[in-house]
């Protein structure tokens, strides 16, 4: 029987806790434009959570209420991480942390996967239009 593999881009990183332990496999394809574009919008609700924790920690008189804050961000910040690559993605990445560090982290360690895609379609149509 004959068959056909198709290479659609995926990405496949293996995901290490502090330890140096395996925590599972992330699996992305920066070469899907809709992913692409869920990862923008992603970055910029980032930019802009982070602006409006940063207002409201300069409100909080207690470290109770800075705490509160801090894991209502963090919590916001684990449902984007799973509404742009799926359920769970959050907890195999991150585990039980809970810092806003890790988000920033997260998004350096995929953007060269996302901008090595980017130039590489543009390189593509830029050919396909010289030949014509």
């Amino acid at each position: 029987m004959d068959s056909l593999q198709v290479r659609t881009g995926q990405v496949s990183l293996r995901i290490l806790d502090d330890a140096g332990e395996e925590r599972g496999i992330f699996r992305f394809n920066p070469e899907d434009v809709e992913s692409a574009k869920r990862v923008l919008e992603l970055q910029d609700e980032l930019v802009q959570k982070s602006e409006a924790f940063k207002e409201a920690n300069k409100n909080c008189k207690t470290a109770d209420e800075r705490i509160a804050l801090l894991s209502e961000t963090v919590n916001y910040f684990r449902g984007l991480i799973d509404n742009c690559f799926g359920e769970g993605t959050s907890d195999l990445v991150f585990g039980n942390a809970h810092t806003l560090s890790m988000f920033s982290d997260f998004i350096e360690g995929i953007t060269p996967y996302y901008s090595q895609a980017s130039a590489k379609r543009t390189a593509k149509y830029r050919k396909q239009t010289a030949e014509k």
